[in-house]
């Protein structure tokens, strides 16, 4: 009779604990009013525009500036890993050459001897200035391997989903490789 009853308060546990998430999850941006304030930025002037510095700090600035919109974030800093760099794919040119040969010898046997030539070289562009340069094919961007943001406004677990789910959409890399933390907080030490 002591497995029923301690199996109900477990159920029981467990469904006050279910219920009291739900409940910080909903009330959760009403414990944290930030003060509104006026951003006189137009969206546009904010737009990415991936040239000039590298691509990795351009994209890093463009997420910093896209998440100081969002109402009751500020301070943002934006940090990116990436599994590997950018990689460039040339065109290439491939010249193959074969030649066969039969050879008899005295005796009545043959040989056949094939000699195969293969040369790969770099499509080259000639420019205005006379100077050449390499056919260009595709640029592969890194692949990004997780997300850190830091920002006013990560105490607020609504604010919070925001910008993990904006970082995951804009991405495509799952919640558990972004990273969304509170801006200047005190560490107690004295």
């Amino acid at each position: 009779m002591t497995g029923k009853g301690e199996k109900g308060k477990k159920g029981l546990f467990l469904l006050l604990l279910l219920s009291l998430g739900i409940i910080l999850m909903f009330a959760g941006p009403f414990m944290y009013i930030q003060p509104k304030t006026e951003k006189t930025r137009n969206v546009q002037e904010t737009l990415p525009v991936l040239q000039g510095q590298s691509y990795e700090a351009e994209l890093a600035r463009a997420l910093e500036e896209v998440l100081e919109h969002i109402d009751g974030i500020s301070n943002v800093r934006v940090f990116i890993t990436y599994y590997s760099s950018k990689e460039a794919i040339y065109a290439r040119a491939y010249d193959e050459s074969r030649r066969n040969t039969l050879e008899q010898d005295r005796e009545g046997g043959t040989r056949e001897i094939i000699d195969l030539n293969r040369r790969e070289s770099q499509v080259l562009l000639r420019e205005g200035g006379g100077g050449e340069k390499a056919l260009l094919l595709k640029e592969n961007m890194p692949e990004i391997k997780g997300v850190i943001v830091v920002a006013k406004g990560a105490e607020n677990s609504f604010l919070r989903l925001k910008v993990v789910r904006a970082v995951q959409s804009v991405f495509n890399i799952p919640v558990h490789r972004i990273a969304f933390l509170p801006f200047g907080m005190e560490t107690g030490k004295q």
